[in-house]
This record gives structure tokens, C-alpha cells and sequence, in this order.
């Protein structure tokens, strides 16, 4: 039999009976929708905590305070306790003549309130050296970023999250360059608006994108490093910190984790008393990360993989009804001088086209599902070739594999007792 005539033959056969096809087709259609919907969730999940910790910088270790649950402290009861913990200058400038250190970048959350008229604002103030915006991987998409001369005068300049810009102003205001906000007694000049793109959270601080920033020298100058915290109107709590974050640069990334090893020795030594700090490495991070989204993935597609399994398991029982109710057809054929090769070839045929016209409808089903779950839960979905193409691969091989039996079935018929039956 010709190719052309077979494949004619199959689709004839196929659209003849259009229920039974579109109902033996949904098993594929409904599990390819499943795989393709799945793998792009994954891989949209995968990419974008990927570059959140990309975003840190993967030839970074990030050294950071963090207040323990008992802080060492003095004063009395009648006026406040001054608590003090974390990271220190003397720990800053040891560290910095460390080997594989190539430099380290300060920001220190000021501990003061950013007041909207009376009303207070949920956002920190937090106090930068001019290399932040460049290892943080921040643009300012507004204005412009902090200058050496800024930190020499120590003006009162700030620059302001994209995020805290909704708050603070209204959603018609464009411009905010040039605009005035007050953190708690002293008013600054927002000079710009940056822009973390990925959302990257940074320990004990949250993201870029929710700041006040200003120069540390500036905050130094103005605020000091201690904080107030009022319990009573006789009573408060002082916070002494240094640094609450410390961006620390290495030159050669494959000794990263030795490095950050002398840190860890480092920071437990000098801090034996209580553990006021912690250690984030973006690299190890990463690796830790890609394991598990692969994982993650694996998991996503076996299931997807068993709806499949079961849609072939469908098709092969469809099949095997379709080989007894078309004995007559096939008894007739045979008869006539089809070989059993042109039968088995037939039946393959026809359940290989089922399976891929179900793979093709359920790609469609796939992105459909894929782009609903973006609309309603805001998540990020990446279709990649490769899913597409193993789609059509498995939808072949559930064709192949499951389509193999009923036409082998079909093919061993022996057309005398057909006929003699029919």
C-alpha cells in the first residue's frame, strides 16, 4: 500500500467516527496540557529565583547582622536598655585585608521613621556606600545615584525605591525628582528613584525597591549609629550597630567558599558571646537552588508523565474495541490482498495520528493553563522549545508503544472465519 493511501485511509477512518476520536484523544490532550503547563511553570519558577540570587552577585559573600534573642545590654529599668550586636568597624576593617577580598560595600539600616505628613511609612532608611547601586544590581530609572562629592558635603539627598514612590505619592505623579520627604526631625531632597528588577531581597534589610537611601556618611553625621525605641513615654531602647550589611567582593570565585570559611572562623571568634550575625554565599546558594529546581521538575513531569501513561492506556483499549467491531473491514481486505503488514501499518498509523492531533490540542491546553495561572496568581511562566518538542516526541512514542498491540491484534485476524462469522 502507498504511503499517501494509507494515510488517507487512516484519516478517513479517524473522521468518520469524530466522537470516539476527540474522546480516545483526550487522555494525550489533557496530559500534554498537564506537561507543558507544568515544565513552563517550573521553568518560569526556576528562572526567577535564579536571578534574584544572580542578582546578589555569585562573586559576592554577604556578611550581615542580625539582633539575638538576649542582646548584650546595659542601663537601667528606669530609663532603657542599650542593646549592642552585630557587625563592627573593627570587623569591616580586618576582613577587608583578608585574601580574595577585593572590597566590601557598607549600608546600615538608620532605624528612623519616614513620616508622609503625620503619618508614618512602613520602609527603611538605610545608609549606602557609592558602590551599593552597582553591586546591589539597582538601576535608577529616575534622577541620578549619589556622588563622591555628595559624600564629602553630606548633604541631605536620598534616593527612593520604585515601590516606595507608589506610597509616598500619588499614581499620577510622574516626577518626584526634586520632591521633599521627612525621616522623623530631618527632611531630604530625593535626588532619584532606583529599580531592582528581580526583587532581590537582601538579608535583615528586604529589597532595594522599599528604601530610603542615603549616603553613610550622611547618616552617620545626622543620625549616629544608635536608635531609639520608645516602650514609654520615660523608658526607650538603644540599638548599637555598625553595619547591618556587608557586600564583600571576592577576585577569584573558585576560592569563594574558602573565603567565606575564614569569615565564618573569623566572625565566631570575635562574636563567641552571642550570635548577632549571619553569612549568605549567592554562589553556593545557586548551586543549591538549580539542584532543587531540578528536582522540582523531575517531580512536575513524572506526574504529568502518569496522566500521559494513562491517556495511552485509554487509547490502547479504544483501539482494541475498534479492532473487533471493524473485524468485517479487516476479514474484507484480506481477503482482497492485503498483506498483514499493510494492516498492522494501518491501525499504528491511525493511533499515531490520533495521539499526535491530542499532543497538538494539548499544547494549546497547555499554554491556555499557563497563561490562566499567570493572569490569576501572578506567576512567571517560560515556554522553552524543548517542551514543545518533547511533547510531539511523547505523543509519538504513547502512539507507538500503545497502538503497537491493537495492530498486531488487527494484523494476526484470520479473514475466513471473519467472513464465515460476519
Amino acid at each position: 500500500m502507498l504511503k499517501t493511501d494509507l494515510l488517507k485511509l487512516s484519516f478517513h477512518n479517524i473522521f468518520l467516527h469524530k466522537v470516539r476520536s476527540s474522546l480516545t484523544s483526550l487522555g494525550i490532550i489533557f496530559g500534554v496540557g498537564s506537561v507543558i503547563s507544568m515544565l513552563a511553570i517550573s521553568e518560569g519558577a526556576k528562572r526567577e529565583s535564579l536571578a534574584q540570587i544572580e542578582a546578589m552577585g555569585t562573586d559576592k559573600i554577604l556578611l550581615f547582622s542580625r539582633k539575638p534573642i538576649v542582646a548584650m545590654s546595659s542601663g537601667s529599668a528606669d530609663t532603657g536598655m542599650v542593646q549592642k550586636f552585630g557587625i563592627t568597624e573593627n570587623d569591616r576593617l580586618t576582613l577587608r585585608n583578608f585574601d580574595n577580598i577585593t572590597g566590601i560595600t557598607t549600608a546600615r539600616n538608620a532605624r528612623k521613621k519616614i513620616l508622609r505628613g503625620a503619618t508614618p511609612v512602613r520602609a527603611k532608611v538605610v545608609g549606602v556606600s557609592i558602590e551599593f547601586l552597582h553591586d546591589t544590581k539597582c538601576d535608577v530609572v529616575d534622577g541620578r545615584w549619589f556622588t563622591p562629592i555628595d559624600s564629602e558635603s553630606r548633604p541631605p539627598l536620598c534616593l527612593i525605591g520604585k515601590n516606595l514612590k507608589k506610597n509616598l505619592f500619588s499614581i499620577g505623579k510622574q516626577n518626584v525628582v526634586g520632591e521633599m520627604i521627612r525621616v522623623e526631625n530631618f527632611v531630604f531632597k530625593i535626588i532619584g528613584v532606583i529599580e531592582n528588577k528581580v526583587g532581590s531581597q537582601l538579608p535583615e534589610l528586604d529589597s532595594p525597591n522599599d528604601m530610603v537611601l542615603i549616603m553613610q556618611d550622611t547618616s552617620d553625621a545626622l543620625f549616629g549609629r544608635n536608635s531609639y525605641t520608645m516602650r514609654t513615654s520615660r523608658q526607650f531602647d538603644i540599638e548599637d550597630v555598625d553595619y547591618d550589611l556587608l557586600i564583600i567582593k571576592v577576585g577569584d570565585i573558585s576560592f569563594i567558599d574558602d573565603t567565606a570559611k575564614r569569615i565564618k572562623n573569623y566572625m565566631e571568634k570575635t562574636h563567641s558571646r552571642q550570635e548577632d550575625w549571619g553569612v549568605v554565599v549567592p554562589y553556593d546558594l545557586l548551586k543549591q537552588r538549580e539542584k532543587t529546581q531540578n528536582i522540582f521538575t523531575i517531580i512536575m513531569s513524572s506526574i504529568a508523565g502518569i496522566s500521559l501513561l494513562v491517556g495511552g492506556i485509554g487509547i490502547m483499549n479504544i483501539m482494541l474495541a475498534n479492532v473487533y467491531e471493524r473485524r468485517k473491514e479487516i476479514g474484507t481486505r484480506m481477503a482482497l490482498g492485503a498483506k498483514k503488514k499493510d494492516i498492522l501499518a494501518q491501525f499504528l498509523v491511525e493511533t499515531v495520528l490520533l495521539t499526535l492531533s491530542g499532543g497538538s490540542i494539548g499544547i494549546l491546553v497547555g499554554i491556555f493553563l499557563s497563561q490562566a495561572v499567570t493572569y490569576y496568581a501572578d506567576w512567571k511562566v517560560v515556554f522553552t522549545f524543548w517542551s514543545f518538542a518533547l511533547s510531539f516526541i511523547i505523543s509519538t512514542l504513547v502512539g507507538i508503544v500503545f497502538g503497537t498491540y491493537p495492530a498486531w491484534k488487527a494484523s494476526r485476524q484470520n479473514p475466513i472465519e471473519i467472513l464465515r462469522t460476519e
